[in-house]
């Protein structure tokens, strides 16, 4: 096919997806240009992984664990390509620091969101993400118990496995589990809850804080992740250390206390559009193709 189309161009959404067209380049002489857009690396997200087994939080296969080590080997590759663009700054000093490549950050989008009022109180928590020991429900949910009035935690995107796994580790009384839901029901939620909570182990970037933040919900994010590039310390949500319980708690305080200004605070940045998003990559994409 690829002799057939003769592309100028082949662009691949993910790190390791650069393996295929970078050794096709290299064994059939093609003479295409290679644009990889990373939106994380399983190198992270391995060492998340082999940290949260070390503790017991997880009960991922063993096939698991070696398709991110295949995974994380196939990445490697992205430093052949001709140009590397990164969807957050972390990912950026990810690729310098594990792969030596450098990159060019664009970050992900959202379409836009309609006005949303500003949250005057903080009793619903949401939570949205598939993995949980990934993307750290379980300290938000050992860190909302230990509260003297915990909060309801709305967690979207957990399997019954998995709930069934931290109902069995940690005090989930508390919390109401949902299962993936479609997009529109989702959405729904960000107005029904007052702010939003994913304080992951690794984070690329986030596209749910950006929702969140378009709703006026304040977010609770970990530091040294994407969600950097668009949460403020204490302005728009909190930053907290990876897996630190007590930071946690103290995070749910701040947010029920400071609910209304962090919320007046919490907007979408118009940057963060996807229509303003892809301009960048044309404009990448134009570059590379002159070059």
């Amino acid at each position: 096919q690829v002799r057939k189309i003769k592309p100028d161009l082949v662009l691949v959404h993910t790190a390791e997806a650069s393996f295929d067209p970078i050794i096709a380049r290299k064994l059939f002489r093609f003479k295409y240009k290679v644009l990889s857009v990373a939106h994380g690396l399983n190198s992270g997200m391995l060492k998340a992984y082999k940290s949260e087994k070390a503790k017991g939080n997880t009960a991922q296969s063993f096939m698991f664990e070696l398709n991110l080590k295949i995974s994380a080997f196939r990445s490697k590759f992205i430093r052949f390509s001709d140009c590397v663009t990164a969807v957050s700054s972390f990912v950026k000093e990810e690729l310098a620091k594990d792969y030596k490549t450098k990159s060019v950050v664009i970050n992900n989008g959202v379409n836009e969101f309609k006005k949303a009022k500003v949250k005057t109180k903080c009793e619903k928590i949401l939570f949205g993400g598939n993995l949980f020991w990934l993307k750290g429900l379980h300290y938000l949910i050992d860190a909302n118990s230990k509260l003297a009035k915990s909060k309801k935690i709305i967690a979207v995107g957990i399997s019954k496995d998995q709930e069934d796994f931290l109902k069995n580790k940690y005090d989930c009384s508390n919390v109401e589990f949902k299962r993936t839901l479609p997009i529109k029901k989702f959405e729904k939620l960000f107005l029904e809850c007052d702010a939003f909570a994913m304080p992951s182990i690794y984070e690329s970037f986030g596209i749910v804080y950006l929702q969140a933040l378009a709703n006026k919900m304040p977010v609770i994010a970990s530091k040294n992740t994407g969600a950097e590039d668009m949460i403020v310390d204490k302005k728009n949500g909190i930053l907290v250390k990876k897996a630190n319980v007590k930071e946690l708690s103290s995070a749910l305080v701040y947010v029920d206390k400071n609910i209304k200004k962090l919320s007046a605070n919490a907007s979408l940045d118009k940057k963060f559009l996807w229509k303003n998003i892809a301009k960048q990559y044309k404009e990448e994409i134009e570059l590379l193709l002159k070059s």
